[in-house]
């Protein structure tokens, strides 16, 4: 009796195993260092965040301006919707973004103000939208 337990047990954790998503790609492709290349928050340019490095190291990441106090987090991605979704978690607040990774260059766009994920990378005036451009770091 003891064997038929041990075998469903068994059986069953590798159906789980099975099961359980694989790495997505594109977390696979972010690994590493980004250099921000613009940020714009309602249409204007931030340029105290020109130049901060974003890392991502594995479902972390971390977003160090030149000067001034950095962030550390989580990430999700969901890739199978369009555009791409990203959720970034700061301190237990999630923030839905969108992304686009080409090659060398990274794309998120973001609002602090609302939970509502954006639907196009556009920052324009009085939107409270945050268009992030990064390349990627050497």
């Amino acid at each position: 009796m003891r064997g038929l337990y041990y075998a469903a047990s068994l059986g069953c954790a590798l159906l789980l195993i099975a099961a359980a998503p694989s790495e997505s790609p594109d977390l696979t492709q972010l690994q590493g260092k980004w250099i921000v290349e613009s940020f714009r928050y309602n249409g204007n340019p931030v340029d105290r965040l020109k130049e901060a490095v974003r890392e991502f190291h594995d479902s972390k990441y971390s977003l160090t301006p030149k000067t001034g106090e950095g962030i550390e987090g989580s990430v999700t991605l969901d890739a199978s919707t369009q555009p791409k979704a990203i959720d970034l978690d700061v301190n237990g607040r999630i923030i839905r973004a969108i992304y686009e990774l080409e090659g060398d260059t990274l794309r998120m766009c973001y609002n602090l103000t609302s939970d509502e994920r954006p639907k196009e990378f556009e920052s324009k005036p009085d939107s409270g939208l945050i268009v992030v451009v990064h390349k990627r770091g050497k």
